[in-house]
């Protein structure tokens, strides 16, 4: 079975929302609308066939497969703002 090939777009927002802990202020850091980020991470989701993001607090939190996402994600964005 063939992996997916993920946009290095949704990564980048994934780990800027995982970054500051926000939609609204990772949106701010990557110049989107929060609609367009909260967008973009149905759409990864969606793609990946799970949850990454636990919405539920006030913070948003990494879930077990956000974490393994985002280790993968920092590699690819290291160094780029």
């Amino acid at each position: 079975m063939e992996r997916p090939l993920l946009d290095p777009q949704l990564l980048r927002s994934f780990v800027a929302i995982v970054e500051t802990g926000s939609f609204t202020r990772a949106a701010e850091r990557i110049h989107l609308t929060q609609s367009t980020l909260s967008q973009q991470m149905r759409r990864l989701e969606q793609q990946l066939g799970c949850t990454l993001l636990d919405r539920s607090g006030r913070q948003v939190v990494t879930t077990a497969q956000g974490e393994t996402l985002l280790a993968f994600g920092d590699s690819l964005t290291e160094g780029r703002g």
